[in-house]
């Protein structure tokens, strides 16, 4: 459940506008019951009381609720059709509401694992050691398609300025995310029942799964405050304050996209004039350069269709 790198981040943003949607976590109410049934067959032991038994289940099922959740946002939001200010910002809302409902479920399920991981220590001394060697119960996923370039050009169909999009990083934080929920959704559904598993995997697992969430994914994927690659919500909150200050039109983001061209293209000469025998200029098809022109005739094609 390590990061994956991507060559390139971009995000969306969004001036204020009047919506009505509901910001609860709108998966929980039909499916919360169902994962703590699911759960609670893969923890119920004896060696762990009933009340720190159910805390577990409980804030393990709320994780797999948001992950689901999250996951079925980033795979159904509108790729055709009418795109409108209004369902871009329905989408980052959604996005920010569920960042924030995250960064609490985490910390609840960080208190709840701890207190089951307590009782099995209890019960069975000699436990954490033997579980630190050992492995974690779930199979490696295959490799997850990448979620996140969808997202720029939808939004800019939004009217969310493009290379705002770029500057929150939200598609790599989408990116990173579908992969981290996607392992951990594979963990929840694979669980066995209990006594299946030697304790010693079902510890290193558990622990596995909060020191994920809790130390990686919600304080570098969700809070990061970094201005080079923010995290999801910091990124969110940079794409509403570009949005309000900047112009957001195709024809900025044409110009910005003209712009990094060339400056993509100056670098790739400079790399490539000081070496001998290599022409000033031969690396003009290098992958940078091919991505930027990929950007504005993206772009361009967008003007074209809206000026019909």
């Amino acid at each position: 459940m390590g990061p994956r790198q991507r060559g390139s981040a971009l995000a969306g943003g969004a001036r204020p506008v009047s919506v009505d949607v509901d910001l609860a976590a709108p998966a929980a109410a039909r499916h919360g019951a169902s994962w703590e049934r699911r759960l609670a067959a893969g923890l119920r032991l004896a060696a762990v009381p009933e009340l720190v038994q159910a805390g577990l289940v409980q804030t393990l099922g709320t994780v797999g609720v948001e992950a689901e959740f999250l996951l079925g946002l980033i795979r159904d939001f509108p790729l055709s059709g009418a795109a409108t200010r209004e369902r871009g910002t329905i989408f980052l809302t959604h996005l920010d509401a569920w960042g924030r409902r995250v960064v609490a479920a985490g910390n609840a399920l960080e208190a709840a694992t701890q207190s089951f991981l307590a009782a099995l220590e209890t019960a069975f001394p000699g436990l954490r050691a033997a579980a630190a060697s050992g492995d974690v119960w779930w199979p490696e996923l295959p490799p997850i398609t990448a979620p996140g370039d969808r997202v720029e050009p939808w939004l800019r169909r939004c009217g969310y300025a493009y290379r705002h999009v770029v500057a929150a990083h939200l598609a790599s934080q989408l990116d990173a995310l579908t992969e981290h929920l996607a392992t951990l959704l594979q963990a929840l559904h694979t669980l066995p029942p209990a006594g299946t598993l030697p304790l010693p995997v079902l510890y290193q697992g558990l622990d596995e799964l909060t020191t994920t969430l809790q130390g990686y994914l919600i304080p570098q994927q969700l809070l990061k405050a970094d201005q080079r690659a923010p995290g999801l919500l910091p990124g969110l909150a940079r794409l509403r304050a570009l949005d309000a200050r900047d112009d957001t039109s195709l024809a900025s983001d044409v110009a910005w996209a003209h712009a990094q061209y060339a400056q993509a293209r100056a670098a790739a000469m400079a790399g490539s004039a000081g070496r001998a025998g290599v022409p000033a200029g031969v690396r003009t098809s290098s992958g940078p350069l091919r991505e930027w022109q990929r950007v504005i005739a993206s772009l361009e094609a967008l003007g074209a269709f809206m000026a019909r």
